[in-house]
């Protein structure tokens, strides 16, 4: 199925999209429910028997499941004041009308896959405005408060949260793909009920059943990614050693494993994998897995009063946890750390799934313009830093404030010879580093057969393109390349300003490469072949299409890129070869340098004409 005629169907039927936008990179797998027979909404009341209508309602999604109807739906937060042993909803402070539960009962579903779309055709929608109620002084007051009752032994671990208002303006179906594109997760979901809309982008399973088995994935432990290869690696090894993230992690896991085994066949329960830590877009996340067999047919009510609220979101233990995070944290979370379910019978055995609603956003119209809430939170312990912490709460945005990524392939251009491709290992490595940092599928047989198809049928001297889509498809391209018989001098000068060091597309070599041709148009204004790039320290990183190395007595260097610029497979060879020293530079050791030299693996060495940048006022 095309965009085009997905769109135009989903836009005439309506329903319920629960999907996997991981899976299968630049497609996206839906369950599609559709159809609706009903949709109920209940609110606390004290004025009525809630939770008498709470346990009917369960009943209703058990009946409705075994008849063979979809039903599909949310659990609030608060309603962890009805399934947490020893609490009760009757003795809460909660105002008339907070809601607990929602759901949509839909006769039909089919599961399909579509190509996601491109971002023209995402244009007519953005976030207008956000605004993150809690500031730095909030939050660190919350915080100590909360390291008082850690301190007490109130509780293991307190999972602090707090909310972020949204207003989005235009098509929010549109705005839904559009945030697709930048958090890819195998439990996304587009859920349109009569007066709101529910954009999930939760990377966290809550709960799977099939049949008789259950499995859960609590996630605990977060860390930005990094910028190149290097940094990303020394992060993700960060997480998965640190003591205080690791202590989080096994609380839950722990608290999973007591929860599970109050409904599960003795003896079945088990932790399938500890500390794995998996990649996502902005962030890398901790996660284990805990399964087990139930004990009895699965039923709502037994499954939520073990399990609900997730306790990845409250912490340990999870009664004294939910009372202490109530009055710290003095708002409803609403929908935020609740749960959103996809229920139906598979093969003559119940299904289904069940996301921890974080990544989450719960939106009302007001004319063209939907407002309301995303929330963040990270878990605390004595272990913890406020700084970090409140980092680590804001990283969680970053998805949706992050600019869009434009169309890109990931590109590596060799130096083709008569049948043999120079440094062709140190290519496909750095392409397979892009790949894994970006998202993109890699394959090195796949790429190796590309590149022996276009060896087959070329000979001289060539300039070769590879290149790799979102989809891990690979193509080539080959230029005539004429090596000069008489090494050109390249007339060099420093760029006209910093770069933006937070621009990932500075680290790795893509099609994406505006800001070099914007820089390299600039360099010709001013009689230069190319410029040096440098951070805002005026620390020197790369030029726009070469390396730097420099001699210095007999010692050759070559700038660190950890702020910014590309590392090349040349420059690579030489450092493994032991000839250049990677060292952090500055445009006052280019000016002292005995010696300057560019290089890249397509022109090798290139002699250096170093000149000063006129300003723009002498610029004539």
């Amino acid at each position: 199925m095309t965009w085009e005629s997905f769109e135009e169907e989903y836009r005439n039927t309506g329903g319920l999209l629960f999907e996997d936008s991981l899976t299968c990179p630049g497609y996206t797998i839906t369950d599609w429910y559709f159809d609706l027979k009903e949709e109920v909404q209940i609110t606390y009341s004290n004025q009525k028997p809630i939770t008498e209508t709470i346990s009917n309602s369960l009943l209703v999604l058990d009946d409705y499941r075994k008849e063979g109807l979809y039903s599909c739906g949310v659990f609030y937060f608060e309603l962890g004041f009805f399934f947490i042993e020893g609490m009760d909803l009757k003795s809460t402070e909660l105002a008339e009308g907070t809601p607990l539960l929602q759901y949509s009962i839909f006769k039909g579903k089919k599961r399909i896959q579509y190509p996601n779309p491109p971002l023209s055709e995402l244009k007519d929608t953005h976030l207008k405005k956000w605004d993150v109620l809690w500031d730095k002084t909030i939050y660190k007051e919350r915080f100590e408060k909360t390291r008082e009752a850690l301190l007490l032994g109130e509780s293991y671990e307190l999972n602090l949260c707090f909310p972020v208002s949204l207003s989005v303006e235009g098509d929010l179906f549109l705005y839904y793909q559009s945030l697709k594109r930048k958090q890819k997760t195998k439990y996304s979901s587009f859920f349109p009920f009569q007066n709101s809309r529910i954009l999930s982008f939760s990377p966290e399973l809550f709960f799977e059943v099939k049949g008789d088995e259950i499995q859960t994935e609590p996630m605990k432990g977060t860390i930005l990614r990094g910028n190149t290869a290097k940094e990303d690696e020394k992060n993700k090894s960060i997480l998965q050693s640190s003591a205080k993230e690791r202590a989080e992690n096994v609380m839950i896991t722990d608290l999973y494993r007591n929860d599970l085994g109050r409904i599960a066949k003795q003896g079945t329960v088990q932790v399938t994998d500890l500390f794995l830590v998996k990649g996502l877009a902005t962030v890398w996340q901790m996660v284990s897995k805990v399964e087990a067999k139930l004990k009895k047919p699965f039923t709502w009510l037994t499954i939520l009063k073990a399990l609900f609220p997730s306790g990845s979101v409250i912490g340990a233990p999870k009664r004294r946890s939910f009372e202490l995070l109530r009055s710290l944290e003095v708002y409803d979370r609403g929908l935020y750390t609740g749960s959103l379910f996809v229920s139906e019978m598979l093969d003559g055995k119940p299904w289904i799934r069940s996301s921890v609603t974080i990544r989450t956003m719960d939106l009302k119209n007001e004319g063209n313009v939907w407002t309301g809430f995303y929330g963040v939170g990270s878990g605390v312990t004595v272990l913890s830093e406020p700084e970090a912490e409140y980092e680590e709460c804001l990283s969680k945005l970053k998805f949706i404030t992050n600019p869009y990524l434009p169309p890109f392939e990931i590109l590596e251009t060799l130096r083709f010879h008569n049948g043999h491709y120079f440094l062709k290992n140190l290519h496909l490595k750095r392409m397979e580093e892009t790949a894994d940092r970006l998202g993109y599928p890699f394959a090195k047989t796949n790429a190796e057969a590309t590149l022996k198809t276009l060896a087959d049928v070329s000979k001289g001297l060539l300039r070769v393109r590879l290149l790799l889509n979102e989809r891990g498809e690979f193509r080539g391209e080959t230029f005539a390349f004429t090596k000069q018989k008489k090494r050109p001098t390249i007339r060099l000068g420093f760029a006209n300003g910093p770069v933006n060091s937070k621009d990932l597309f500075l680290y790795h070599k893509t099609t994406n490469r505006t800001y070099y041709n914007e820089q390299l148009e600039e360099c010709k204004t001013r009689g230069i072949d190319d410029c040096i790039l440098f951070d805002a320290n005026e620390q020197i990183l790369e030029t726009n299409i070469r390396n730097l190395f420099l001699r210095k007595g007999k010692v050759w260097m070559t700038p660190s890129l950890e702020t910014g610029g590309l590392p090349g497979v040349f420059r690579e060879a030489l450092i493994k070869k032991g000839w250049v020293k990677e060292t952090v530079l500055f445009k006052t050791d280019l000016e002292t340098a005995e010696e300057i030299l560019l290089g890249n693996s397509l022109r090798g060495f290139e002699r250096v004409e170093f000149l000063s940048n006129p300003t723009p006022a002498e610029n004539p």
